[in-house]
């Protein structure tokens, strides 16, 4: 496997005539959970020379490898086939990084690798990021960035795109077609996790906000609707220790169109989504990055009317976090991933109810 690496990283930093003294390969800290994504490896690379090189390769492939267990096997080649595996690959190839505004910027790409069995591996900086909290300052940074980007990311074209926008696929498929069905069952409610009183207690509230669906969906007709990086959290905003006033921004996997303020969503609400933050500073956190958007969206000459921005994030939250929040796959086939599937259920239950507090 070390002569592979070996010839792998060569064709990566293009220094066919590398030496490596030794390579050491450690898994990145990070949950996988995107179905396009294989493995994230840190390789360290010490040379003959003793100099090193630090890289992470990223292994995308084909969502029919990656697709969860509880996707049943007749379904299982139609999702995959609408999941645009090679997307994130088409980011860093097609001038991406030429579009980035002042202080956001990608990592730098030393080469994209094709395999025969639908993988692609791309060989990554290792950005060795700063992981103190973020204050306030580093949320409205991110936020203008985010909008200034999305203004510059208007009339880029990328071929691998889907034709139809992340958010609407969401809500026919991962909404209509199985959250809300799910959630309209008896049984589900009657489950040991769901009948919990702080789980149980958002069943009406959940079935009155699939009412208003469409009705979300087509308030958000009022903003334009561009190219949108579609899971922007601080996870995926690094900050480099050499650098900490930049954002590296990373993992493009769920790049797609979407409303101007889309971007905002997981910017706010990823941290609590997560369990990484609490949910209770939603609020704060909206008032801090929605205008900070704003004000991005008008350094590169768009200004939208007042509180339309706020209008779209919130619309789009709601439709984003309270209907597949809840662990409704651990429930519906039986077989649970978390050892505390109860208290599991609770944490998640708070983030739903912080959300349609938030947005309500």
């Amino acid at each position: 496997m070390a002569v592979t690496i070996q010839e792998e990283v060569r064709q990566a930093l293009g220094r066919p005539g590398l030496a490596a003294d030794r390579i050491e390969c450690s898994p990145v800290d990070h949950a996988i959970t995107a179905p396009v994504t294989g493995s994230l490896t840190r390789v360290r690379v010490v040379l003959d020379d003793g100099d090193e090189v630090r890289l992470v390769a990223k292994v995308l492939q084909s969502a029919i490898h990656g697709l969860p267990p509880f996707v049943p096997p007749e379904d299982r080649e139609r999702i995959a086939a609408g999941i645009p595996w090679r997307l994130e690959a088409e980011v860093y190839t097609a001038g991406t990084a030429a579009l980035m505004p002042p202080e956001l910027r990608l990592p730098r790409l030393f080469a994209a690798i094709e395999h025969p069995d639908d993988r692609i591996t791309l060989w990554l900086e290792d950005v060795d990021p700063v992981e103190s909290p973020w204050s306030a300052a580093d949320l409205a940074r991110a936020a203008t960035g985010l909008g200034r980007l999305a203004v510059r990311r208007s009339e880029q074209v990328l071929h691998t795109l889907p034709p139809g926008a992340f958010l609407s696929s969401m809500v026919e498929n991962g909404l209509r077609h199985w959250a809300l069905p799910v959630l309209a069952r008896d049984d589900v409610w009657a489950h040991p996790a769901f009948a919990q009183p702080e789980v149980a207690s958002l069943r009406d509230d959940l079935t009155a906000l699939a009412a208003d669906v469409d009705e979300l969906m087509a308030s958000l007709s009022g903003v334009p609707w561009t190219n949108t990086h579609g899971d922007p959290t601080p996870m995926n905003m690094l900050r480099p220790r050499t650098a900490p006033e930049e954002f590296v921004l990373i993992d493009w996997g769920t790049a797609s169109r979407g409303p101007l303020g889309w971007d905002v969503v997981p910017l706010v609400f990823g941290p609590a989504e997560n369990g990484t933050a609490p949910p209770d500073d939603l609020p704060a956190r909206l008032a801090v990055a929605v205008p900070a958007f704003e004000a991005g969206l008008a350094a590169e000459g768009t200004d939208l009317d007042d509180g339309a921005v706020a209008a779209a994030v919130r619309a789009c939250a709601l439709l984003r976090y309270p209907f597949t929040s809840l662990p409704l796959g651990e429930v519906t086939v039986g077989r649970p991933e978390h050892d505390d599937l109860a208290a599991y259920a609770r944490r998640k239950a708070a983030f739903v109810r912080a959300v349609l507090d938030a947005c309500g």
